[in-house]
């Protein structure tokens, strides 16, 4: 069993104390209540506290808890380049697709305005966010996105392999997808904030509260806690892979895959200048994807799966160390102060849900590495959907059941047994040491 290690990430340790809101003691009546205080939970909240909604946000342990407070930060507006603009139109149909790639296209810019309009600190950089090609394979599936995306109104920028290398730093790439809305943020310090803008709007915004049970309230819905109730109208999970047994057909529609986080030692000036001199994140096309950022105090942020076994926090460090170490333009010892670890929600088809569980019961879920944009692109699109009458079909994703993934007990243990074929025809493709 892996130690709990929210307060030992890096995000802990660099962000500003979060409120300490209350648990529910006190039955609570609202229009919307919102299960999960990560971003989507979050951002869905602050959108209709701030039309008028009377919402009750419950979080069974403290904002940002989850993957929201423990990821690397980067703000993507991308999917997994697997998925272009015709995937969208083939899985969705031509008009969800349509919505789904402008909310994408978007949501990098919807975070940052975000983040300047309500002042929050969270050590926010708009540097672009730089995808690698690790073969020439890839390189030509990035230049077709590139083309794909541009010809639908996006400002997307397709690097050759020496620009790659100038902007980077890194050796042995063929090209790489630059989107200049992207960047890096502090996700625990963003959440927080989030959560200081719910509060002063209004938003009932209570912590260590989990709730056990949903019934039947007339045409809404009774959820009991530990200590009281909350009558809604209408009820929305955002609990992403943390869902638990609450709700057991969403926690069946997805694969829960647990992701370690390293940062390293200081470096100085110098050092970040050899490295990533632009300060654009990385993610790079590997199955088993390297990604790496420079943190606000000049710490290199990376991560990634880790097989099961013991000692697996002390594997996780060498590892990634042994990446990070690899790359390096000139030689350097690494060190690992810091190791977390937290778990996200992957899809099959590796695209968000919108799930209708029951009438007045819906579930957001399924954001596959790409949380930090998406959720909070997400939670807005929630509330304008549901303060515009819940129109049906006129939501940016389909309004569908939750599908359970097949043989659910195997996928939950396939990112492991897929893991280490994934490495080994990483190194095959690949030309880039690491």
């Amino acid at each position: 069993m892996l130690p709990e290690t929210f307060r030992n990430s890096l995000w802990s340790a660099l962000s500003p104390a979060g409120l300490k809101r209350p648990e529910l003691e006190d039955d609570v009546h609202c229009d919307v209540l919102i299960i999960g205080a990560g971003l989507l939970g979050l951002s869905t909240a602050l959108h209709l506290a701030e039309s008028g909604a009377k919402v009750a946000l419950l979080e069974a342990q403290e904002v940002g808890f989850g993957a929201s407070g423990r990821n690397t930060g980067f703000v993507v507006p991308s999917l997994r380049s697997s998925v272009g603009p015709e995937d969208l139109a083939n899985r969705l149909g031509p008009v969800h697709g349509e919505r789904l790639g402008n909310l994408i296209g978007a949501s990098g810019s919807t975070v940052f305005e975000l983040i300047r309009r309500l002042g929050i600190d969270c050590q926010a950089e708009e540097t672009g966010w730089l995808q690698p090609a690790h073969s020439p394979q890839m390189a030509e599936v990035l230049r077709r996105r590139c083309t794909e995306w541009n010809q639908r109104g996006q400002q997307l920028q397709f690097l050759s392999a020496e620009e790659t290398k100038t902007r980077s730093g890194l050796r042995g790439y063929h090209g790489a997808l630059f989107i200049p809305s992207g960047g890096q943020i502090n996700p625990l310090a963003y959440a927080r904030g989030l959560g200081r803008a719910c509060v002063e709007r209004g938003v009932g915004l209570y912590e260590h509260t989990r709730v056990s049970a949903f019934e039947r309230q007339g045409a809404g819905w009774l959820a009991r806690t530990s200590k009281a109730s909350v009558v809604a109208d209408r009820v929305v999970l955002t609990t992403n892979a943390l869902v638990g047994r609450l709700v057991p057909e969403v926690a069946a529609s997805i694969i829960p895959a647990r992701v370690f986080q390293i940062a390293t030692q200081a470096f100085d000036a110098a050092r970040q200048n050899q490295l990533l001199p632009t300060r654009s994140p990385v993610a790079d096309t590997r199955r088993h994807t390297f990604a790496v950022r420079w943190s606000p105090d000049g710490r290199l942020i990376t991560g990634g799966l880790v097989l099961p076994g013991p000692r697996r926090l002390e594997r996780a460090k060498h590892v990634f160390a042994h990446r990070l170490a690899t790359l390096m333009p000139v030689k350097a010892q690494i060190e690992t102060p810091y190791v977390w670890t937290g778990v996200i929600a992957a899809t099959l088809d590796s695209l968000p849900r919108f799930m209708a569980v029951a009438v007045g019961m819906d579930a957001a879920i399924g954001c596959n590495g790409r949380g930090v944009a998406l959720t909070t692109s997400l939670g807005r699109a929630i509330a304008q959907h549901y303060l515009a009458g819940s129109r049906e079909g006129a939501f940016v994703l389909p309004h569908e059941k939750p599908q359970p993934v097949p043989m659910h007990w195997f996928a939950e243990l396939a990112p492991n047994i897929w893991l280490p074929w994934s490495d080994l025809r990483d190194r095959m493709e690949a030309s880039a040491p690491i």
